[in-house]
């Protein structure tokens, strides 16, 4: 997803600006376009990470945090509330 993330927003990027140079109107719509498809493929490819978005001190002293060295490990996720059943 990322190398078509890249092959769509590097070309549209491109051609938004030299549209936006010469005030060609069609290349910046197509350019605008293609770059929002790209930052749509942005958004759902790293969707998996929002989990981070919880306050991180939430269950230190429950769970213990500090055991892993990989902050992935150690990122908030919604499976704690669900099992709580929050």
């Amino acid at each position: 997803m990322k190398k078509s993330q890249v092959i769509i927003g590097i070309p549209s990027g491109l051609l938004l600006l030299i549209s936006m140079l010469i005030s060609y109107e069609p290349g910046i719509i197509f350019g605008l376009s293609g770059c929002f498809v790209a930052l749509v493929l942005r958004q759902i490819r790293l969707h998996r990470y929002s989990y981070r978005l919880g306050h991180p001190d939430r269950y230190s002293d429950e769970y213990g945090y500090g055991s892993s060295d990989d902050l992935l490990d150690e990122a908030e996720t919604y499976e704690r509330d669900e099992k709580r059943g929050r």
